[in-house]
């Protein structure tokens, strides 16, 4: 049960680094959007 969820996860991570990737946007755009993001979820 563990495993599945283990893998899944897994999969989940390697569709999102993909994602990010091959986004129809500049490294740069991303990369601030992604620290942005990053930010505001730490900041509560």
């Amino acid at each position: 049960m563990i495993g599945r969820a283990r893998t899944a996860l897994k999969f989940f991570v390697y569709g999102l680094v993909v994602g990010i990737l091959f986004a129809p946007r500049s490294g740069e755009e991303t990369r601030a959007r992604l620290t942005t993001w990053a930010e505001e979820l730490f900041k509560g």
